[in-house]
């Protein structure tokens, strides 16, 4: 059996997230991920949900979890003011200055489902353990 090594894996996301500045898009109701063929922000930012901006992340850290044996990925809460938008899941990547050259981190399902507020408050709680992590097993 292989192992994948949890320093080497944090090193790999860090020099990823090195490139640029993560940011967090929200993306529309008809946004479907596809990890084979969306690579670049290029690939995705025609999706983006109308009503919404790209949120700056804060707080960016990757942690080793040894106990879990992965490297996860974490920030501040996300909160965005007097948004009118229907989402129900954001895309995580780093922006380089460039669309086409921005990596994609993941795309996460918004767990409360699809949310819809009209002049509102748009916010997502990141789970106490990041909003995704790298197992290595």
């Amino acid at each position: 059996m292989s192992t994948l090594h949890l320093r080497a894996l944090k090193q790999g996301l860090d020099a990823v997230l090195a490139l640029g500045t993560p940011k967090l898009s929200f993306m529309t109701v008809a946004h479907t991920p596809n990890a084979g063929t969306q690579s670049f922000y290029s690939d995705v930012s025609a999706n983006v949900a109308p009503g919404t901006t790209v949120v700056t992340l804060a707080g960016v850290t990757t942690t080793i979890d040894t106990g879990n044996a992965r490297v996860e990925f974490d920030t501040n809460d996300i909160s965005l003011s007097t948004i009118t938008a229907t989402t129900n899941k954001y895309v995580l990547w780093v922006d380089t200055g460039v669309a086409a050259t921005s990596p994609l981190l993941a795309t996460m399902d918004i767990a409360e489902g699809t949310l819809s507020p009209v002049a509102g408050t748009l916010s997502i709680t990141v789970n106490a353990e990041g909003h995704f992590a790298l197992k290595a097993e």
